[in-house]
């Protein structure tokens, strides 16, 4: 496994979130528990990004994905300097690269649950 980054970190919320907001619109997600909520946007972000990103990649990001599940203590552990490096700069029209990269997958996972 490769040492995970701010950068992954970014990626896996820019995904969560576009599918929190994108699912929030429909009337099937609506009808949801939040535990079933949280339970469909783990499983498409991780389809998503198993999709488009390398199995190195998809790794490291998935891992942010569902970090949030870790207990405080665990999660400290995940962001030491030995496995995380927390100052990657962003490239230049990283959303857009986000965008171009994730966008279309988002869509169409959304669709699909509509």
């Amino acid at each position: 496994m490769r040492k995970r980054n701010n950068l992954d970190t970014a990626e896996a919320n820019y995904v969560y979130a576009k599918l929190l907001l994108g699912l929030n619109k429909t009337e099937v997600f609506e009808k949801l528990s939040l535990p079933e909520r949280n339970g469909i946007i783990d499983k498409l972000s991780a389809e998503i990004i198993k999709k488009t990103n390398s199995p190195e990649d998809a790794e490291a990001i998935l891992f942010e994905v569902t970090a949030y599940k870790l207990p405080d203590e665990e999660r400290k552990k995940t962001l030491a300097p030995d496995v995380y490096d927390a100052n990657v700069p962003k490239p230049k029209g990283f959303n857009k690269k986000l965008k171009d990269k994730y966008d279309e997958e988002i869509k169409k996972a959304i669709e699909n649950i509509g």
